[in-house]
């Protein structure tokens, strides 16, 4: 009798893990207008610098059998800064450089709610206690339902291994396809060889993702450098089945073994120019196609926003958004983003 609740806490647990997310229902991607004009210069092998980073949010709270109180938090976030360098024929390589702030794991354990784990990765390990202090202050802010309810917290600080430029490494092409992606950053435990018993994917994951962006923005007969971009038009067919099975496995053993995801039927975004300026155009792809993809939970909506320098259609932002939820409003939200920040 215990299966189905426990598959349905695991969906909760990948719905928001899909999501690089956020907690905001009438929210969307942040206002391009916020930023100053982007430097016009280019050349083949000149340096810039983007930021990758994505947030996953996501919490249930539910009773079984009418009597057993069931909370289930996760909330997971990393970002890591990238030197990118584009050759010729539009592709542009991209290395890593850096860390701008922890990336962390923070999640209940158990069905109460009354454990609360806080995996962290610090730039500087000196600095691991600091930045959990702050990262638990700022979830009791934000989540007091949760919070009020937690009666013990477990600290997992961890250290960054691995962090060369080649340690995390991908393509780009003009039609924002990624390849040849390459991770080697891994979170190690403090007290090494000593295990948490939690996953703690949050570079994989990252990597991951990015195979999201491999769906065209542009039109089909058009690609992301030249021509110009009608009004509207229809994006490909998405069928991202694929996508969550396989982030299923770096989120948690129990939601593979558990949850099979086959989205029902293929659904397109509507794109359209929504911005033209000497700075930047802004296309953005809309769907809400309300469609199944396991047990009463459906994609209910998928955003994507793509930036372009329209001197050479040298991207300045891409970022996605999906919505997974049932009709009781538990699911998650998620935001992905490769955005230049130099």
């Amino acid at each position: 009798m215990m299966k189905a609740p426990l598959a349905r806490l695991m969906l909760f647990l990948l719905a928001a893990q899909l999501l690089p997310s956020l907690k905001v229902h009438a929210a969307g991607p942040e206002d391009p207008r916020r930023g100053g004009p982007e430097d016009p210069r280019r050349g083949e092998n000149a340096e810039t610098t983007y930021r990758l980073e994505y947030q996953i949010r996501g919490g249930a709270i539910s009773r079984l059998l009418l009597f057993f109180p069931i909370r289930v938090f996760y909330d997971a976030a990393a970002a890591i800064d990238l030197t990118a360098r584009t050759h010729a024929g539009g592709v542009t390589c991209f290395t890593f450089a850096g860390i701008p702030r922890p990336a962390y794991i923070v999640r209940t354990l158990g069905f109460s709610g009354k454990t609360l784990a806080l995996l962290t990765v610090s730039r500087e390990e000196a600095a691991g206690e600091n930045d959990a202090g702050e990262l638990l202050s700022l979830w009791r802010q934000q989540e007091p339902e949760f919070a009020a309810r937690v009666k013990t917290v477990k600290k997992f600080p961890h250290g960054l291994t691995g962090a060369g430029p080649q340690s995390f490494v991908f393509e780009r092409d003009d039609s924002g396809y990624c390849r040849n992606i390459v991770s080697a950053l891994a979170a190690r435990y403090r007290y090494h060889p000593a295990k948490t018993g939690i996953y703690f994917n949050v570079f994989p994951m990252l990597a991951d993702l990015l195979q999201l962006f491999n769906h065209p923005f542009a039109p089909a007969a058009g690609n992301g450098r030249s021509g110009s971009f009608p009004s509207e038009w229809t994006g490909d067919a998405l069928d991202l089945s694929g996508d969550m099975n396989r982030l299923a496995g770096l989120l948690e053993k129990a939601v593979k073994s558990l949850v099979s995801v086959q989205q029902k039927s293929p659904f397109h975004l509507r794109f359209r120019v929504t911005s033209s300026t000497p700075e930047a155009i802004e296309i953005c792809g809309e769907s809400f196609p309300d469609v199944q993809i396991w047990k009463g939970f459906m994609i209910r909506e998928m955003f994507r926003r793509v930036r372009l320098r329209p001197a050479d259609r040298v991207l300045l932002e891409d970022e996605i958004w999906i919505g997974i939820r049932n009709n009781k409003g538990h699911g998650g939200f998620g935001r992905l983003r490769l955005k230049r920040i130099d």
